[in-house]
């Protein structure tokens, strides 16, 4: 008999977790599961944690691999999988028993193709859950979910970008070859994979159980390093958001909700508390001016760009036409402007920079070769 559930672990050095995340696992309520786990060239004791665990329990698949990032193990997981329902566990979390039977009661109760549950998140280091953190969404079903209303008032537009809360429709996955993207290994794949597979979902179910449990700031783990940003890693988002245009316009859902999107995402780099842009250096800033003109272009900001709001379009519009040198006053303006609180004082340093270091930043004329090439 083909397992209700498969569910995939990709693991990585992952030997002081593994036992709590299986543990959790191997309990479930739901016992027609599979647990896939995918040794992702782990240099530490993980493989022999696997290895003890799959003698424990035959319902636990093991696939080794050599390094290769979470995507590409997952990937592999997604290849093995045989239940109907397909769901994901990283491997310093672990799961309430009732998780995965509770989830696919939903799916099967309303033939959902993506359903989603709450979370709890706790403290990597006193094992308290931090209850701020805690995300517990409303019920809702939606039975016509469409790209169309993305940024509106979707249910799958409100999804946690992560997919350990989620399980999949295995056959929507196989119809329409949808894998992680393996060229993202520092962040991104979880919400590149969103938003490639909800588009094909039409019937998305939340529930409001918070039934899995997150390890926040565990050390050595890449998606949790998300404070210190590089020039590498906005040329990375660039890349991962112009790989979603491309899947969107291959599929005639290109809209103002996704050209929206990609600004808002777009928008920390140039104006946050302390943006990355202003410490890049001269170089690096006309690479990321390509790139947004680039997405620009490619995102029908052209045709979109009305449908921002006020304080977005601003941004585009200063990134679309890099301001003249200022003069003495308009110098002073500008640092005085730099100086207001919030978003408006960010914005006029962003401004700044602009117009002092990148004035004479010639017409766009294509991405330059260093930046890298785009996904295929």
């Amino acid at each position: 008999m083909l397992p209700d559930v498969s569910i995939i672990v990709p693991c990585f050095n992952v030997a002081a977790y593994i036992d709590i995340c299986l543990e959790s696992l191997t309990r479930q309520t739901l016992r027609n599961i599979e647990i896939i786990c995918i040794n992702d060239g782990s240099t530490d004791n993980t493989w022999n944690c696997l290895l003890r665990w799959q003698m424990k329990d035959g319902r636990i698949i093991l696939l080794n691999q050599s390094n290769a990032g979470v995507s590409a193990a997952r990937n592999a997981g997604l290849d093995a999988a045989r239940g109907r329902y397909v769901g994901f566990a990283d491997p310093d979390d672990y799961a309430d028993p009732e998780m995965y039977g509770r989830l696919l009661s939903g799916a099967l109760e309303h033939d959902a193709d993506v359903v989603e549950c709450g979370n709890h998140v706790f403290s990597d280091t006193t094992a308290e859950l931090i209850a701020s953190r805690r995300r517990s969404p409303a019920w809702n079903f939606e039975p016509d979910a469409s790209p169309a209303n993305f940024f509106r008032d979707s249910v799958w537009g409100k999804m946690d970008i992560c997919v350990w809360s989620k399980l999949f429709r295995r056959s929507m996955l196989e119809t329409h070859r949808l894998r992680f993207h393996a060229d993202l290994k520092r962040g991104g794949e979880d919400e590149t994979f969103r938003l490639t597979v909800l588009p094909h979902a039409s019937r998305l179910l939340f529930i409001p159980d918070c039934l899995y449990y997150y390890r926040l700031m565990r050390r050595g783990s890449l998606s949790r390093h998300c404070d210190d940003i590089t020039h590498a890693q906005c040329v990375q988002e660039f890349r991962r958001l112009l790989y979603i245009v491309d899947y969107w316009k291959e599929h005639g859902w290109l809209n103002a909700g996704l050209f929206a999107y990609g600004v808002r995402k777009l928008k920390p780099f140039f104006i946050s508390k302390h943006p990355l842009f202003n410490r890049m250096t001269s170089p690096q800033k006309r690479i990321i001016l390509a790139w947004w003109h680039e997405f620009y272009r490619q995102a029908g900001g052209d045709i979109f760009l009305s449908t921002l709001s006020e304080r977005d379009r601003q941004l585009a519009d200063l990134l679309n036409a890099v301001p003249p040198p200022p003069n003495g006053f308009s110098r002073i303006l500008l640092l005085a402007g730099s100086c207001l609180p919030g978003q408006k004082g960010r914005y006029y340093s962003c401004k700044r920079i602009l117009s002092t270091h990148l004035s004479d930043v010639p017409p766009f004329s294509g991405l330059p070769e260093i930046s890298g090439q785009r996904p295929d």
